[in-house]
């Protein structure tokens, strides 16, 4: 086993000089893993063999002598690489205090390097620890996942839209709605995150073109990307957590331009339409009528009330937040 995790540190010193992928290169590192995975002390070596935080951001050899930026050295970053892509191999084994002290401060730091590929690595290594299975001591575990996810959502989307690939910070959310405990204060965190940067990001719609919101499919905007997120989330965030997300969805559909809102409410329907889930379907299908009658509010302006001859909600009383105990009660 010492010989595996000799051979994989190696490795990981030549990934940067490595300009091909050599089956046979990859059949070694291939075979070296599975020989060490299965052993709890070889993977806590090999992981400990990584450069600490402080190695990498301040490095000692280089304190006198030039100004150095971490993500513009490109040997030390093919081999955190190297560690980011070996380390979910053996995740299983890897006790839940090795992760925090070794794993996390490196992945968190990574998250934010402008190389999309090393990003997008980061963030699959904690989809992966998310995902892993139960320490000797499942509180432990439990718990430092749940502490995890505060700053992964502050971190990724400080750096959403830029340095953030979507794709990685995606997986990164799937993951934790998905193995989180149900009813989780760190899922309601990461949907009321999320929600809250749309709304910001929404702000610059009125700068974009008029048309920008005409397809769905293929489009880059960052707001839609986040919204296209929060829609996969309603059928897979449990059921304790999903009467927060109709609600701040709602709240959000209705302050998006008429453009938007057809978009949205189409990706709905075609969502709610084709699922097969008979626990959520029914709630979804009464909250799905609901936010469509706010929404032809919001955009009709004044309207006579069905039934009462007074005003209709106006979209500026819908964004008026002391009327949203009654939108509320209608959802």
């Amino acid at each position: 086993m010492e010989t595996s995790v000799l051979i994989l540190v190696s490795f990981s010193c030549l990934e940067y000089f490595r300009r091909m992928r050599l089956s046979e290169y990859m059949d070694t590192i291939r075979g070296v893993v599975v020989s060490a995975q299965e052993n709890e002390t070889a993977c806590v070596s090999f992981v400990e063999s990584m450069p600490t935080y402080v190695d990498l951001t301040n490095p000692q050899e280089f304190q006198q002598k030039v100004d150095y930026i971490w993500f513009k050295d490109e040997v030390q970053t093919a081999r955190i690489l190297f560690y980011l892509r070996v380390i979910p191999t053996c995740i299983e084994r890897l006790p839940g205090s090795v992760f925090s002290r070794v794993v996390a401060p490196t992945m968190f730091l990574y998250m934010g390097h402008p190389n999309g590929k090393v990003a997008r690595a980061s963030h699959s290594m904690f989809a992966a620890f998310i995902s892993s299975g139960k320490d000797s001591n499942e509180n432990e575990r439990s718990l430092l996942k749940e502490q995890l996810v505060f700053y992964y959502m502050q971190r990724s989307l400080a750096g959403f839209p830029g340095i953030t690939p979507f794709e990685g910070m995606a997986s990164g959310v799937a993951a934790l709605v998905r193995n989180l405990p149900a009813g989780s204060p760190a899922t309601f965190y990461c949907i009321n995150s999320l929600v809250e940067k749309a709304s910001k990001l929404r702000t610059d719609i009125a700068t974009q073109k008029p048309d920008m919101w005409k397809n769905w499919e293929g489009e880059s905007e960052p707001c839609k990307k986040i919204l296209e997120l929060l829609l996969r989330l309603i059928s897979l965030v449990d059921i304790q957590v999903l009467p927060d997300l109709m609600k701040l969805l709602a709240q959000l559909l209705v302050e998006l331009p008429k453009e938007g809102q057809n978009v949205v409410l189409n990706e709905l329907y075609a969502q709610v339409a084709e699922s097969d889930d008979v626990t959520r379907k029914p709630t979804l299908v009464s909250w799905l009528q609901s936010v469509s009658y706010l929404c032809s509010q919001s955009t009709s302006g004044s309207a006579p009330s069905k039934g009462t001859g007074g005003e209709g909600t106006s979209a500026s009383s819908l964004r008026d937040p002391s009327n949203w105990n009654g939108i509320n009660a209608r959802l």
